[in-house]
């Protein structure tokens, strides 16, 4: 039997609200491994220092948790019409609604952001692993607090609302109606971008790096895709996510480098 909707949306709030733990811990053991005098640590291609550290791992934490913060549907609902003024690349979208492109949107995801750890892991035979991994999760931090901030700031209906067949669960979700910008793009593309200029990093010569980036966006483009036909965004939504993530992916990391 299903759990009530508003269980399950105390879990996914639950959920969100570890993500800002999960990277404070990782930092607390990246910070033991960096040395005082600032020098990278290890086989990282990083530098850690709790000064801007702990302030991004902070300011990430406090936006990521708006979205746990009460959405209230618009007035409209659930009389809700398409704007009239919509972009066309986006009209196309209206009505879209498919669950097994969602379910899939949420695997891929997910191993886009555990996947390259698992790989460093390998790679580097933790040799500055901790480092590495931090940089990361930061990066998909930082771009998950700037994606809840716009979702709360435009509280932009999706697609999914003008479909009459959409079920009652999926029109309960806050994401029905905060579509812009999207979060799977933005983590999606932030961690592939942020493991990307970590392979190139550490493997500057390697043909393979030219692989990992390929791959790596090609993945993040299919979450885009998919969360689009499952009908939580339109084209402008992900594309604006995949903006915030890649810039997040390639800030960060660089953020850390010592050139």
């Amino acid at each position: 039997m299903r759990a009530p909707a508003s269980s399950r949306r105390r879990r996914a709030r639950r959920g969100v609200a570890l993500a800002p733990i999960a990277a404070s811990l990782l930092l607390a053991l990246s910070g033991g491994e960096a040395r005082a005098d600032g020098a990278r640590p290890g086989g990282s291609p990083y530098r850690l220092k709790w000064t801007y550290d702990s302030a991004l791992v902070a300011l990430g934490a406090a936006g990521t948790m708006t979205a746990a913060i009460g959405h209230p549907k618009p007035a409209c609902y659930p009389s809700c019409e398409p704007p009239s003024n919509m972009l066309g690349i986006d009209d196309a979208s209206v009505g879209n609604y498919s669950p097994q492109a969602l379910g899939l949107a949420n695997v891929v995801v997910f191993g886009l952001v555990l996947a390259p750890m698992v790989i460093n892991a390998a790679d580097s035979r933790f040799d500055g692993w901790f480092e590495d991994s931090f940089v990361s999760l930061q990066a998909v931090l930082l771009s998950s607090a700037i994606t809840q901030v716009m979702k709360s700031a435009v509280s932009r209906p999706a697609p999914l609302v003008y479909n009459p067949n959409a079920a009652q669960s999926h029109l309960d979700s806050p994401d029905a109606f905060r579509s812009f910008i999207s979060g799977h793009s933005s983590s999606a593309f932030a961690a592939a971008t942020s493991y990307s200029v970590t392979f190139w990093k550490r493997h500057p010569t390697s043909p393979w790096r030219f692989v990992v980036l390929g791959v790596s966006e090609a993945l993040a483009a299919s979450v885009s895709l998919l969360k689009v036909k499952a009908g939580y965004h339109y084209a402008t939504d992900v594309a604006a996510g995949a903006l915030v993530g890649a810039a997040m992916g390639l800030f960060v990391p660089v953020l850390h480098s010592d050139w």
